[in-house]
């Protein structure tokens, strides 16, 4: 009798312990599933990207809105730089030439075509750099972050604009070079050329050729000290054209009487 019960109490024993080990890992699996399904479910973050900001800007402006016919109607010019230094040509922000490329429409749309084109001269010169001619145009190194004013004192010396509403934009294709190069003060150009002549010249002896070559050489310091803080004009080889950028201002409207 003993013995039959005390196999009872073992049989129960026995299958307690192997329930015990599915318990355990029935739970385990729920919990590895629950942290399954946190991990794959990706946490939802919004983003704002601060938009880029352009090369240069335009803004085009005028006094006021309403004017007489035969009203002056100045348009003003403010060209933002971005933040990187440019070397661009000198007629296309700091002259009216910046204003070559205006549209006018009426209020119909459609583009009132200029009795006379805005034109501004941009001649190519040649300036000595390592002994060579080089071919270049007149520059301007636009610092980051600067601003260009610029005034058109009337437009309607080049739009014949009857009584009614306008708009009016402007366009600037800005080309940006590379290199540039300061031309010399003409004092120092010339004693430069007469050095390079002195010292390919083989009829003259060593030692005075030497005494010659010093004194020119002193000359042009002389020259360049006195003149070093004078306004440089900057030059702009066409080789080293990098690129161009369309730039396009915003619109603004003007209303004759």
């Amino acid at each position: 009798m003993v013995l039959r019960n005390l196999n009872r109490h073992i049989t129960k024993f026995i299958s307690i312990c192997l329930f015990l080990p599915v318990l355990i890992f029935a739970g385990c699996l729920g919990n590895l599933q629950t942290m399954q399904t946190t991990t794959d479910t990706p946490a939802t973050t919004t983003e704002t990207e601060e938009p880029s900001r352009p090369l240069t800007e335009l803004q085009l402006s005028t006094p006021k809105t309403n004017y007489a016919v035969k009203e002056e109607i100045p348009l003003e010019l403010n060209i933002q730089n971005g933040k990187f230094d440019l070397l661009v040509p000198f007629y296309s922000v700091a002259t009216k030439g910046a204003f070559t490329q205006i549209t006018v429409k009426d209020a119909n749309g459609q583009v009132v075509e200029p009795k006379r084109a805005i034109t501004q001269e941009h001649p190519q010169k040649y300036i000595r750099k390592d002994g060579k001619s080089v071919r270049c145009i007149h520059g301007f190194e636009f610092k980051a972050g600067a601003n260009q004013e610029l005034t058109l004192k009337d437009i309607q010396r080049y739009y014949q604009l009857q009584p009614g509403t306008y708009t009016i934009t402007l366009a600037i294709d800005l080309e940006v070079y590379r290199e540039s190069i300061i031309e010399d003060h003409p004092e120092m150009l010339e004693l430069q050329r007469d050095l390079t002549r002195l010292q390919n010249d083989a009829n003259l002896q060593s030692a005075a050729k030497a005494d010659a070559v010093n004194y020119y050489q002193e000359q042009i310091k002389l020259i360049k000290e006195r003149h070093k803080d004078a306004v440089k004009d900057i030059y702009l080889p066409v080789k080293s054209r990098r690129g161009k950028a369309s730039l396009v201002s915003n619109e603004i409207t003007v209303t004759i009487e």
